[in-house]
């Protein structure tokens, strides 16, 4: 048996495809009308399209039962395709035209369409006692959206000698946004810094960061393990307010190197641990490094590398899944600007982008 798809701009022109390749004898399984494209995200301006699913029996087929029962699974497939878009639809059709928009627009952005649905459930929930879709309106989701961003929780410095770690899978960018907080605290809060690196696994990570340590006259050591941690602070560093340490990146199924960080990251040494998460990576990939890195007990995340996509969606699908809050966003490599806390309406502008307004 052999299924085909074919699009076409009426329902005619595409069953006279269907007819020209597939013959008298083609099986229509499914049609469905569609919008393909569109301007600024309007359907209106997009092209109205027919797509319809259609099969051919062979002749040793006929009769043959195995045969028969496939074609009914396929229908049954398709019918419950067709179900998902027409509750789709209807969903959609409950909505404010311009809420509607920001829905589509998120979803496109990468946010995970039965949480983008919750928000809204939830929004409804809380206005009026019906659940009203109709009722939210773009405030209501501006407002809800900032909640789920959360407000962003940068380092501070009120204690002395407090000690940061910053820990991550490989090429996240730890070493260059340690140079650039090392930078901003020293040089525009006029707080002493001092910068420790256990990433001995890579020369050239310790090389760029004491090259960044001379530029800045801020002090670099290197350990080994948390002994050598611990002396340094008592000793080299015990009269800095701020401490920042490198840690080697990982990647996260390296679970021999995940069990070596967990000294770096040991609450009674550390003050607080940042992960980094790069958001130009795969949701899947996120996924996985916030599964494997959970071990470590980090208490913010920071996000790298935000000029280095165009798919905000999982500044949403993080929070929903991690209950940490966002401390700070870098956006280049320029030490020691590019990078800055993370406030809630700026990671919004990013999210909504032109719907932002």
């Amino acid at each position: 048996m052999k299924v085909k798809k074919y699009v076409g701009d009426t329902i005619q022109d595409t069953i006279f495809k269907v007819k020209a390749d597939l013959g008298a004898d083609a099986i229509i399984l499914n049609t469905r009308k569609y919008t393909k494209g569109g301007f600024l995200g309007l359907k209106i301006f997009g092209e109205k399209k027919v797509e319809v699913l259609a099969a051919l029996e062979d002749e040793k087929d006929e009769g043959n039962e195995k045969t028969l029962d496939e074609i009914n699974d396929l229908k049954n497939m398709v019918s419950n395709l067709e179900r998902g878009w027409k509750k789709e639809e209807d969903f959609k059709e409950n909505l404010n035209q311009n809420v509607g928009e920001i829905y589509d627009h998120l979803l496109a952005q990468g946010v995970e369409k039965e949480y983008c649905k919750n928000i809204i459930n939830n929004i409804a929930k809380n206005l009026n006692e019906d659940e009203d879709f109709s009722k939210v309106n773009v405030n209501d989701f501006k407002k809800e959206l900032l909640r789920i961003i959360g407000d962003g929780e940068g380092i501070k410095t009120a204690e002395k000698n407090k000690i940061v770690a910053f820990i991550g899978p490989t090429g996240v960018g730890k070493t260059t946004t340690i140079a650039k907080l090392a930078a901003k605290f020293s040089l525009e809060k006029d707080i002493e810094v001092g910068m420790i690196t256990a990433d001995t696994y890579r020369i050239a990570a310790v090389q760029q960061l004491k090259t960044y340590s001379d530029i800045m006259n801020i002090p670099l050591k290197v350990v080994y393990n948390e002994e050598e941690l611990k002396e340094t602070m008592n000793s080299d560093f015990a009269d800095k307010d701020l401490i920042l340490l490198d840690t080697a990146g990982s990647s996260w199924s390296d679970k021999m190197q995940l069990g070596r960080l967990k000294s770096f990251t040991n609450k009674k040494l550390i003050d607080e641990t940042h992960l980094l998460l790069s958001l130009n990576t795969k949701k899947e990939d996120i996924d996985k490094v916030l599964n494997q890195f959970s071990n470590l007990d980090a208490d913010k995340i920071l996000l790298t590398k935000i000029d280095e996509t165009t798919s905000y969606g999982d500044l949403i699908n993080i929070r929903k899944d991690y209950d940490l809050p966002y401390s700070y966003i870098t956006y280049g490599q320029d030490v020691p600007d590019d990078i800055s806390e993370a406030n809630k309406e700026d990671l919004l502008k990013y999210l909504l982008g032109d719907k932002y307004e």
